[in-house]
Formats: structure tokens, C-alpha cells, sequence
């Protein structure tokens, strides 16, 4: 149990060595860090040892137990003060109580409530100082991750989950509302899909290589978000630069040119104001849809061209047909198709070329969850090698049959069968994290960097893999260290704290109990022989 400080205050002597000896305040919670004879006496040790609770006599000569509160009070400390008093002296009870007494008791005490009243002065006591902390810490996060905080909000924000309002709030919040020279510009960029086809083994790998090179590149350039999805990666870009939009340009054909695999780029115009934000985020991921489609890069808007002139080509489409597949939905899918031949362009070659993202896209949704199974494999491979041969109708019948099968190849499978892809990978990161468990900073971020995995795309592996999300099992793999070096008595709380990434103590004492139901000290007299 955490001891708390305690002061107890009486003018007399009897009656304080009476307090002080009789009782076993150890077992209430408290160690008695001061005593004090007299009123001034008492502010004076009070302010000394700044203790948590002080049992103080209200009637003392001079400077009474309700003027040692009121004193007390224009400080900054925070005590709780319990009050001793005679019958006689119910007035100043009632007094003492205004002025925010924790409780009074009557003299003499009666024991049983003097030790009821202290537990709940000690449970009070704890309460505030763990909300303390908690408020603490997340003041700390906000000012030591500030960025990565705004991060997480700005990609709900601009995936339409929380309004323009709550953004406009956070902004304030953190003293960082976007001036008048502020710009906001959107990079959506990723791995051409048409590339999996030919190098599926190096795919993966060569979009983790070309997000970390965007992020140095961009990053030594311009401050930047990063956001992730599904539908790809952008870079939220806020600069005051005029000319950055041709520069991010040159960037990326540089890029380009330097790469072996190919980039499909997008890049928005510069927008003012937390509106501009989403605008620039919108503009980029319709402009990117377009560019997937043409396999171009660095695809940017001109003042002359109005994305909504594709926005009837958009994502709305094939987000529909790719959500249908997903959630193995035959009745969505075959929706989607119907609301697809409708809003497909005019022009049969561009038709064509949009049939192709879309399966491109699916094929690769199948694979990074599960259902790609060879047959299945083996039916996509036909349409590609056929693609020449197939004219828009056709095209249209060959893709709704082949996600038809796919949903009903998925309805027979178990998600446990993605694992079976990616066991070499999970197995290496589960090492990775038992032989790093004191690193405090260990991230789903540093292990899916260690095994050349995107962060996101490795998080759904491992929670299909082991049925839980990587937080959760982190925390159970140093909770479970944690028990076993408590078992063996190896070191100090403070040398298991280091042992398994928690160097709070105070911290790694919640986590445990909750864990376990104890706190390490009685855990640990368990095993002790």
C-alpha cells in the first residue's frame, strides 16, 4: 500500500502523543511525516511538509484549527483537512465543514469511525492524485506529440468523421489556427497496382521503401501529415511556400525516374483555411483515381480543369463494389455493378482502363485480407492475359462473374488462413518484440519497420494472426515478463519496470493490477519462500 503523509495537530500534549501512539495509522494508509502543538506551529510544519491529510484540533489558543485552514487555503497546497471537536463545539464543526472540511469527529473517537474516516480520506486522497496523473500525461502527450495528436485528428477530419467544427476546436486548442499565409496541399501517392501482377513477391516491399523515402524527402522540404488507408497514402502538406506545388512535382517525377518500380501521383492545388484542407485532401484523391486509371504520375490539377468532370468516373463506384466484396456481400455487389455501368465515361477505352483499376484494386483487397486463393488467382490472371481481347460489355460480365466467385471462395474460408502467407513474418516480429520488450518506444511503427511491412497492412495481419490488436498483445508479453521475473525474485520493482518497458513505477503498479488482479509487492510475497 502507498503511504500517504499525514499531520496531526493538538494543543495538547497528552491528547497529541495520545493521537500519535495509539493508533497504527500504517494500516490506514499513512505515515504521520509532522506533528504540531500550536496553531502557528502547525502552518509551519503544514507548509514544510505539504502532507496529504492534516487531523487537526479546531479549538487551540491563539490561532485556531479553522484559521490554520483558512491560512492554508491561500496556498497552492492541496490537503485534506479531517477535524477534531467536543460536543460544545458543534459550531465550529459547522464552520470548519463551509470552509471544506473532509469530515469532523467528536471527541472522544471512537475508533472504529476514526478508521473509517481515514480509509476514505486515503481512497479520496488516491483518486485525485491518479486523476492527476492521467490529466498529466495526456497534457504531456499533447505537448510533447502535439503533431502526431493533430495527425489522428486531421485524418478523421478529412475522412468525414468528425466535422469542421471539432477541427476548427482542436486547432484553437493547440494554439495552431492556420493564418492567412497558410496553404494546404495534398500528396496522394503509392506503388502503381499493375505492378503486383508482374512483381507480387516485391510489391509490398517497394511501396514500405517508397513511403520512407517520400517521408525524408517531403519531410526535409515541407512539414507534413501522413495519413493511410485503403485507398493509399497522402501527405497533408501546410506551407506558406508559393511555389511548393511545382516543387512536390519535381519532386515526385524525380522520384520516378530514380525508382524501379512505378508512381502514381497526385497532387492537389494549394487551399487557404481548415476547409482548404479537406478541399486540397478531396481534390487529391479524385485527381489520384484518375491517375491510377491513366497510370500517370504527378497527375496535377490546372486551372482549366475541373475535377468534377470525373467525378462521375469518382470513387464512389468502385469503393461500392470493393466494400461489397469485402464484407462478401452478393446482393451489394451486384448494385454496385449496376450504379458502375451507369457511370462509366463515354469513351470505351477509358472504360476499359477503369474495369481494370477496379479489378486491380480488388485483387489487391483480397490479398491483403484473404480469399486469394489460386483458383481464384488463377481467374484473374486469365482476365489480365485476356484483356485485349475483351470489349467494355464483355469486360463488364468477365469482372462481375470473377468477384462473384471470389465472395463465395472468401464464404468458404476462415480469416485464420491469412496467417498462413505471412507465418515467416509473424514469427519474426513476434521474436523481434520478446527480445525489445524494455524498449519503452517499442511501436507496431518499429516492428513493422524491422520486418519491411506497412505499418497498417502488417497491424491487420497480426490481429487476424493472433486474434487481438498489437497494443494489447505487447502489453501481455511484458505483463507476462513482468510475473515471471516477479516469481523468480530477480530485482527490484524498479529493475522490472527497466526489464519490460514501463520505467513509471507508480504505472506499471495500475497495468499489473489490472492485469493481474494485485499489485507486483503481493504478487511477488506469493513466490517468496
Amino acid at each position: 500500500m502507498r503511504l500517504l503523509k499525514l499531520v496531526i495537530v493538538d494543543d495538547e500534549p497528552i491528547l497529541l502523543q495520545g493521537l500519535l501512539n495509539t493508533y497504527d495509522w500504517n494500516s490506514m494508509g499513512f505515515q504521520v511525516a509532522g506533528q504540531a502543538q500550536s496553531g502557528e506551529q502547525a502552518i509551519q510544519v503544514i507548509k514544510e511538509v505539504k502532507p496529504d491529510v492534516v487531523l487537526t484540533d479546531i479549538r487551540m489558543k491563539q490561532i485556531t484549527g479553522l484559521m490554520v485552514m483558512e491560512e492554508i487555503q491561500k496556498t497552492d497546497l492541496d490537503c485534506l483537512f479531517i477535524v477534531l471537536s467536543a460536543y460544545r463545539d458543534f459550531d465550529y464543526a459547522q464552520q470548519a465543514c463551509d470552509l471544506g472540511a473532509f469530515a469532523y469527529l467528536l471527541k472522544p473517537i471512537e475508533d472504529k469511525k476514526l478508521e473509517e474516516t481515514m480509509r476514505s480520506a486515503y481512497k479520496t486522497c488516491i483518486e485525485r492524485m491518479e486523476n492527476e496523473e492521467k490529466y498529466e500525461s495526456w497534457e504531456n502527450l499533447l505537448v510533447k506529440d502535439h503533431n502526431s495528436f493533430l495527425q489522428v485528428v486531421i485524418q478523421k477530419y478529412v475522412q468525414n468523421r468528425i466535422p469542421q467544427e471539432k477541427m476548427e476546436e482542436v486547432f484553437k486548442i493547440l494554439g495552431d489556427i492556420p493564418g492567412n499565409e497558410d496553404r494546404f496541399i495534398t500528396v496522394c501517392v503509392d506503388i502503381d497496382l499493375t505492378y503486383k501482377i508482374t512483381n507480387s513477391l516485391d510489391y509490398e516491399a517497394s511501396r514500405f521503401a517508397l513511403m520512407k523515402h517520400l517521408e525524408e524527402v517531403i519531410g526535409n522540404r515541407f512539414f507534413f501529415w501522413k495519413t493511410e488507408g485503403d485507398e493509399g497514402n497522402a501527405f497533408i502538406i501546410r506551407t506558406t511556400d508559393k511555389g511548393a506545388v511545382l516543387e512536390l512535382k519535381r519532386i515526385l517525377e524525380q522520384i520516378k525516374r530514380d525508382g524501379q518500380s512505378p508512381v502514381v501521383a497526385a497532387i492537389s492545388k494549394p487551399y487557404k483555411g481548415i476547409a482548404g484542407l479537406k478541399k486540397a485532401y478531396s481534390e487529391a484523391r479524385k485527381l489520384f483515381g484518375m491517375a491510377s486509371i491513366s497510370g500517370a504520375s504527378a497527375f496535377t490539377a490546372s486551372e482549366d480543369v475541373e475535377v468534377t468532370e470525373w467525378e462521375e468516373l469518382g470513387t464512389d463506384a468502385d469503393n461500392l463494389i470493393i466494400s461489397a466484396v469485402r464484407k462478401n456481400n452478393l446482393k451489394g455487389l451486384k448494385e454496385a455493378f449496376v450504379q458502375l455501368i451507369y457511370s462509366l465515361p463515354n469513351e470505351e477505352e477509358l472504360q476499359c482502363k477503369y474495369l481494370h483499376h477496379i479489378m486491380l484494386k480488388t485483387e489487391f483487397m483480397l490479398q491483403s485480407s484473404y480469399g486469394l486463393t489460386e483458383e481464384i488467382e488463377e481467374k484473374f490472371r486469365n482476365y489480365y492475359y485476356n484483356l485485349e481481347n475483351l470489349n467494355a460489355a464483355k469486360m463488364v460480365d468477365v469482372c462481375y462473374k470473377i468477384l462473384c466467385d471470389a465472395i463465395e471462395e472468401r464464404k468458404n474460408m476462415s480469416e485464420k488462413d491469412t496467417t498462413r502467407y505471412f507465418k515467416d513474418y509473424i514469427s519474426e516480429a513476434a521474436a523481434y518484440i520478446e527480445e525489445h520488450l524494455q524498449d519503452e518506444n517499442l511501436s507496431i511503427v518499429t516492428v513493422a519497420a524491422h520486418i519491411y511491412l506497412n505499418p497498417v497492412y502488417f497491424g491487420r495481419v497480426f490481429k487476424n494472426t493472433f486474434h487481438m490488436t498489437f497494443k494489447k498483445y505487447l502489453m501481455q508479453q511484458r505483463m507476462e515478463k513482468a510475473k515471471k521475473l516477479l516469481q523468480e525474485g530477480s530485482g527490484s520493482i524498479g529493475d522490472i519496470c527497466e526489464a519490460v518497458g514501463i520505467h513509471n513505477p507508480s504505472y506499471f503498479s495500475h497495468l499489473f493490477k489490472q492485469y493481474t488482479g494485485k499489485i507486483p509487492s503481493e504478487y511477488k510475497k506469493e513466490y517468496e519462500v
